[in-house]
């Protein structure tokens, strides 16, 4: 019980510090309450990757009961994305993105109950019955927040003279990459999850579509990074190393369609390839425009 509260305050104080301490800087007119609308934008897209990564932990917990680190993952995962609600919700006075933050919430209570029991094949069926709503709703929360921050960019024009439309149109088209950056997190961590998911025990031809989806898009997205206007040279590298991860996955189609992957090596690999994408997204995020 210790070691849980030890390790739940160490969660919170590094989620205060990840959040809050960047927000300081946020200039008038680009904020989300204490948050810079860029923060919000990457803190609502990895609410989308925490729905991924519970589910994948969960159904890599079926058959790996005593893996620590996947427990681990579970936990600090569901403080995080609880705790994250509560920062967008308190954040925003926006009725539609409110309303969002809210359909999460209440989405959130059923999928918790599911994973706060031991990873069973039953709970797994309602993990993936589950699953792809909640992940629709956060990504909603994430759209509401872009449709804000360009409601804010206008109003902040509206009788000012030297108000910049080529400027505005760029952090606009800022926020979208941030976004879309954001969502190659999401889907490396679901892409792992829809690959336990293709088990003999759960398998069915739409899980399988499902695979094949996320496989394609994480593909395609990559190419519109690589020639984003944004990039520095930190992010440059950054993304190439993405690029030498997700050649692993293309290189190895076929054992990823055909469950030829050992459990613990996709589980590591996935979330080395999340970790590189919410570093580019980190640094997109703090592009100064």
């Amino acid at each position: 019980m210790k070691t849980y509260t030890k390790l739940k305050s160490s969660i919170l104080i590094i989620l205060f510090i990840s959040i809050a301490v960047p927000s300081i800087k946020a200039q008038p007119g680009k904020k989300y309450g204490i948050l810079s609308y860029n923060t919000a934008i990457n803190v609502s897209g990895k609410q989308r990757m925490l729905t991924q990564k519970m589910t994948k932990a969960y159904l890599y917990l079926i058959n790996n009961p005593t893996d620590m680190q996947a427990k681990k993952d579970l936990l600090t995962s569901k403080i995080m994305f609880e705790k994250k609600n509560s920062i967008l919700l308190d954040n925003t006075k926006n009725k539609n993105t409110k309303a969002s933050i809210e359909k999460v919430h209440k989405l959130w209570g059923d999928f918790k109950k599911i994973i706060e029991e031991t990873p069973s094949f039953d709970g797994a069926t309602k993990i993936m019955e589950t699953n792809t709503d909640l992940l629709k709703a956060a990504n909603s929360v994430v759209l509401a927040i872009i449709a804000e921050s360009k409601d804010a960019i206008m109003n902040n024009a509206e009788g000012d003279e030297d108000f910049d439309e080529e400027l505005a149109n760029s952090r606009l088209e800022l926020k979208k990459i941030i976004n879309i950056s954001g969502r190659q997190r999401m889907l490396s961590q679901r892409l792992a999850g829809y690959y336990y998911a293709n088990q003999s025990a759960l398998k069915d031809k739409n899980l399988k579509a499902v695979l094949n989806q996320v496989f394609n898009e994480l593909d395609g997205a990559i190419n519109l990074f690589v020639v984003s206007d944004f990039n520095t040279t930190e992010i440059d590298e950054k993304l190439g190393s993405a690029v030498v991860q997700w050649e692993y996955f293309k290189a190895n189609s076929k054992k990823l369609f055909g469950q030829g992957f050992d459990d613990t090596d996709i589980y590591k690999r996935s979330n080395k390839l999340t970790k590189i994408f919410d570093d580019i997204t980190g640094l997109y995020e703090k592009v100064d425009l």
